[in-house]
């Protein structure tokens, strides 16, 4: 994949590193002279100094052959950024938004978003302390999510067959990860220790659910 990236800050050079490792020719945009030595010396990638929200900057990276573009910037910069990419036909367009406010400003455009970084490593903090029997969720709009969950000897569904465990209206078992074996639940299927098990709930049905799964 032909990616460019806008921005070199912590998450962008996260970007860099992964993007790379996973083979994928790299081209990374950045106004700060000095993140630029430093990128260029640290990652094999083309790294262009320059503004970004200019047309030819995009260009000059390769814009019109790119697969795809991500910017890590503040919203005004992102926003711009992502305005020039989809008049230049980028397929694939994401992007960080800060403010929750200005997230309908990227959706119209058909950007890809994700939230406030900061604020989303809040909530997995909250969560872990929270729910620590939970190992990731993923909201799904306002009212749903989908979330893993291990089970440990001393459940309460240990043993016990998926169709004989009672879950809230709202919920359901999406997976069950068992070493390296993925089982769609039957009804006869039963959980066992280790089992890491994929669930798709109402947020409000949550609570209920790992009660359903864990003692109190």
């Amino acid at each position: 994949m032909y990616l460019i990236i806008v921005g070199a800050g912590e998450i962008g050079e996260k970007l860099i590193a992964l993007a790379l490792k996973n083979k994928d020719d790299v081209v990374v945009i950045e106004k700060n002279k000095e993140k630029c030595e430093e990128i260029s010396k640290k990652y094999d990638a083309v790294v262009i100094n320059a503004d970004a929200t200019d047309k030819e900057t995009l260009l000059d990276a390769g814009a019109d052959n790119a697969d795809a573009l991500i910017t890590t910037a503040d919203d005004a910069t992102n926003l711009l950024v992502m305005s020039l990419a989809k008049s230049i036909g980028i397929p694939s367009l994401v992007s960080i938004v800060n403010n929750e406010e200005n997230k309908p400003m990227f959706i119209e455009k058909g950007v890809n978003i994700v939230g406030n970084p900061a604020a989303i490593t809040a909530e997995y903090l909250y969560r872990a302390v929270r729910r620590p029997m939970v190992k990731d969720f993923m909201s799904l709009g306002e009212r749903a999510e989908i979330f893993k969950i291990s089970i440990p000897p001393n459940a309460k569904v240990a043993g016990k067959a998926v169709g004989d465990v009672k879950l809230p209206r709202g919920v359901s078992i999406i997976v069950i990860e068992r070493d390296s074996e993925v089982i769609i639940p039957a009804e006869d299927t039963r959980f066992q220790p280790g089992d890491l098990v994929t669930l798709l709930a109402r947020k409000d049905k949550i609570d209920k659910t790992m009660e359903v799964f864990f003692e109190k």
